[in-house]
């Protein structure tokens, strides 16, 4: 390789990936992140965040040869590289690790070497494993740790979070944000200094995210290079491409994006555009559910068993929460709600209640009566149990408050994959769940929730709409 290669290698971050590794497909994005990267630094900037759809090579950039050029450039630098997982951000250590031993970096960077890298002798006194290495004569280390993870007595230079959320249930658990803010807040910050850098790459599941909390309190304070799948305008003067085009074309065409964006355009939005959803009303939308007649359903259904789903109250009192009921198909890919009730009973009426309510509405002796685990569903799932003969069983206890389930379950009431079999039921069903959170009850929300969790593990699993027809006809 010549030297002025190897020159440029070491004075552009951009030309260091390439040169680290001869295979790296380099596209011009790659190029903007690279260069933005450098321009933190080198001081110009000192907080980036960078938002860019999954498999775009932004870790690779960021998490695994930004640290390594940083360190041969200034082997006293200290930089620490978080994640939603330790495993994942220790991952990205061993990269490191790989490429400061190998020989072109020490072409490049002679003076930044690691205990027993390139054959050198061990030197008393410097650590390195996967958690935490340091540069063999110089104070610079790399760090990583989880978020949640602990950073006390470790001073930042560069510090990297990368994803600090792990999937859809973490990022739309409000508990879970809070968790993520108490420690961006309580244990990272708590660790800078004057000079300190701070670099953020995330995927924008949710508007209150990380990224969305500090762009709202200091955003005039963050640099951020936002590159959607699919070209929208032409405000970024970075950007070659003409509206609509991938960004990625050989490896993410748009063809395939485009059939991401129908399967799910909330998700898309978010994922690939970097366009999150604000929460909190409207979560599901009217259209986006199915409807099919009482007869259309009959023509199609050929004793598929029918699970009911119960979110159980016992009470007279019209102030307080009812039980809902739904009674569920599933049919080919297609989750099919046939009937949903809300009683306000007594518990000796309410358990005389289910049975008859179970037989009107398509219970076989393949059918299932799942009811949610809280104190009073326990007594439920007893006394019938005892009293009634039925398949009565406990739904999982569950992990996350309602919006989180909700909002998890969304993408497959978005794909249109939840019907409602129309009937004098329906209109107050779909006026419930599409209010949240701002409607007095939610009984129909958590039950919902609960089948499609149950029917639809996999919400973007392809529908056969052809197979569903010929059933149909």
């Amino acid at each position: 390789m010549s030297r002025l290669v190897a020159a440029y290698a070491k004075e552009r971050f951009w030309c260091f990936m390439p040169y680290a590794n001869p295979n790296y497909d380099p596209q011009w994005f790659h190029q903007h992140i690279a260069n933005s990267c450098q321009r933190l630094y080198e001081g110009e900037i000192k907080k980036l965040m960078i938002f860019v759809p999954p498999q775009h090579g932004k870790s690779e950039i960021v998490s695994r040869c930004f640290p390594a050029w940083v360190l041969g450039k200034n082997p006293d630098t200290k930089i620490v590289g978080c994640s939603y997982s330790a495993v994942l951000v220790q991952q990205f250590s061993r990269s490191i690790q790989r490429t400061i031993d190998s020989e072109e970096y020490k072409r490049i960077f002679p003076d930044t070497y690691l205990n027993g890298s390139n054959l050198r002798t061990v030197v008393k006194g410097y650590l390195r494993n996967v958690d935490l290495f340091e540069t063999v004569g110089h104070k610079g280390f790399y760090k990583a740790v989880g978020v949640g993870g602990s950073l006390t007595g470790t001073p930042v230079d560069i510090g990297i979070i990368d994803d600090p959320v792990k999937d859809a249930v973490e990022a739309y658990s409000t508990t879970y944000r809070e968790r993520v803010w108490e420690w961006y807040t309580s244990v990272f910050l708590t660790r800078l200094h004057n000079e300190s850098k701070q670099l953020l790459i995330m995927t924008r599941w949710h508007d209150d995210d990380l990224a969305g909390r500090l762009l709202e309190r200091e955003g005039n304070t963050w640099d951020v290079v936002s590159i959607p799948a699919l070209c929208e305008d032409k405000s970024n003067p970075n950007d070659p491409r003409e509206i609509g085009e991938a960004l990625w074309e050989n490896r993410h065409s748009r063809e395939r994006l485009l059939e991401v964006e129908k399967r799910s355009p909330q998700t898309f939005a978010a994922l690939y555009q970097q366009r999150p959803t604000i929460q909190g009303g409207n979560i599901i939308k009217r259209d986006w559910f199915g409807h099919v007649s009482a007869a259309e359903f009959n023509r199609m259904y050929h004793g598929e068993p029918v699970v009911f789903f119960l979110d159980t109250a016992y009470t007279s009192n019209q102030a307080n929460d009812p039980t809902g009921i739904i009674a569920t198909c599933k049919i080919g890919g297609e989750l099919y709600i046939t009937h949903a009730e809300k009683v306000l009973m007594k518990f000796p009426d309410l358990i005389r209640h289910i049975p008859q309510y179970v037989k009107a509405h398509g219970y076989t002796t393949k059918s299932s009566i799942r009811i949610e685990p809280k104190a009073n569903g326990l007594s439920v799932i007893d006394e019938l149990k005892d009293k009634t003969g039925l398949n009565v069983t406990k739904t999982p206890s569950p992990k996350d408050d309602k919006e989180t389930r909700l909002n998890v379950a969304s993408p497959s009431i978005e794909a249109g994959r939840v019907v409602l079999v129309d009937g004098a039921w329906t209109e107050q069903f779909i006026d419930e769940v599409c209010g949240f959170p701002a409607k007095p009850h939610d009984e129909y929300v958590d039950v919902l929730a609960y089948a499609v969790d149950y029917h639809l593990a996999n919400p973007y699993k392809p529908i056969d709409r052809a197979k569903i027809a010929r059933r149909v006809y």
